[in-house]
């Protein structure tokens, strides 16, 4: 071998370890990393062990294409400490160019999910974290994601722990899957807490079957402080389409909403004019959006 050849390889080596160095364990959804252009992985990091990153696996190329990635931060459902069940949902989005932080550590199988409910504020640990990422040389997502461009989502109990941080100035966006306060007190937030929102909020449910419809139809009744979208996805359930190869039509509709948010993409006329063509299934309706 010659010596340049040698060189090169341990270059080469020495950048996946020190780029690897950082995380714990590593896993691709389905083998398939998503349906987007950047190839999506899981990652348990070091410094936030209890969450996981779905992200692009090489970032630098998202961000050469992208510039700074939005940031989505996940909330389970049974305000559980793993996103296991929504992973082919987080999996996809970040395939398009998302750093999402969710809670629970990295579990390889669904066998190995904990049964243990988290801190009604756990979202804020998982946001100062990556807020600090975003500052700090030395590590993947310092000057490749975008500070501004920060949603909030969480399925069922996760998104009771989405309102507990309502009013959070750094969060732009609140995406309610499976979920609606109603006349509940939850991880913390209740009904008061739909006053505090300071951004647009998209409720996502899943149909008469879903236990959550009837006080995600209460909520959107009363928020009037800010802009609010209802897609109703008629026979879902409460699973929504989260076992779906890619989360289904769910993660479609959350990559939509996020894309018109933060990438200055026009889908204005699914949200605000119930464009469905491509949502078989599916009603929205909407106010308080400047049209």
């Amino acid at each position: 071998m010659k010596t340049t050849t040698i060189i090169s390889f341990i270059i080469c080596c020495f950048i996946a370890i020190s780029t690897n160095a950082q995380w714990l364990k590593t896993k691709t959804i389905d083998k398939g990393g998503g349906s987007g252009p950047y190839h999506a992985i899981a990652v348990s990091e070091k410094s936030l062990s209890d969450f996981v990153i779905y992200r692009p696996e090489n970032i630098e190329e998202a961000v050469s294409t992208e510039d700074k990635l939005p940031i989505l931060i996940w909330a389970n459902g049974g305000c559980m400490d793993s996103s296991i069940h929504h992973e082919r949902l987080l999996s996809e989005i970040a395939s398009y160019g998302y750093v999402i932080v969710a809670i629970g550590d990295l579990q390889m199988t669904v066998e190995e999910r904990k049964h243990k409910s988290t801190e009604d504020d756990k979202l804020l640990k998982g946001l100062d974290w990556i807020t600090k990422k975003a500052k700090t040389k030395g590590n993947d997502y310092y000057k490749n994601v975008d500070l501004n461009k920060i949603a909030a989502g969480g399925q069922s109990c996760g998104g009771a722990q989405v309102m507990r941080i309502a009013g959070n100035p750094q969060i732009k966006t609140y995406m309610m899957f499976n979920s609606g306060m109603g006349d509940m007190t939850m991880a913390g937030a209740s009904t008061k807490s739909l006053q505090k929102l300071n951004g647009d909020v998209i409720y996502l449910v899943g149909g008469e079957t879903d236990v959550a419809t009837e006080n995600a139809f209460l909520d959107y009744d009363r928020i009037e402080n800010v802009p609010v979208a209802f897609g109703n996805n008629l026979e879902a359930g409460h699973g929504g389409t989260f076992n779906e190869k890619n989360g289904g039509s769910f993660a479609k509709m959350a990559k939509d909403w996020l894309d018109w948010h933060f990438k200055n993409e026009d889908k204005s006329d699914i949200f605000l004019e119930s464009n469905l063509e491509n949502y078989p299934g599916w009603t929205m309706k909407s106010k308080n959006f400047d049209k």
